[in-house]
């Protein structure tokens, strides 16, 4: 077990972005289309807040929250879900598909016991977070 496990971090790859989770060095490319097109409005969200299906749908809709966004081509758009679909889970059907923060199980359960901001929303993640600009989730501050 402990060889397949050092197997899987040797192939991390290290980038300029603090994510949460090290990049597998296939999916590195998926990350950097993620960050390129998602990083200049907001900031990047870890993809364990919300569920693989929640980020097919971000994806693939240029209605985002409102605002339209440029088409993103296919071939990005699947490399980008690839590296999405790694490190999120699958909505297991309880309860309705989650489509914002407020509305997740999942990053309810990694803020447990945090008095969150209200509203929350993808720009609120900063006022804790003060490395979430480039996507370092590692620490807050109180």
């Amino acid at each position: 077990m402990t060889a397949i496990l050092g197997l899987g971090l040797a192939q991390a790859t290290t980038t300029p972005y603090g994510m949460v989770d090290p990049i597998l060095s296939e999916q590195l490319t998926g990350y950097e289309i993620y960050i390129e097109r998602c990083a200049t409005c907001h900031v990047a969200l870890p993809p364990a807040l919300l569920p693989t299906q929640t980020w097919q749908t971000l994806v693939m809709d240029p209605a985002h929250y409102g605002v339209t966004l440029s088409v993103i081509d296919r071939f990005d758009q699947q490399l980008m879900l690839n590296y999405l679909q790694v490190y999120s889970r699958r909505h297991q059907g309880r309860g309705v598909l989650p489509y914002r923060l407020n509305d997740s199980t999942y990053f309810q359960a990694l803020h447990p016991a945090v008095e969150l901001p209200q509203p929350l929303n993808v720009r609120s993640c900063a006022g804790c977070h003060i490395g979430a600009p480039e996507q370092d989730y590692s620490g807050a501050f109180e």
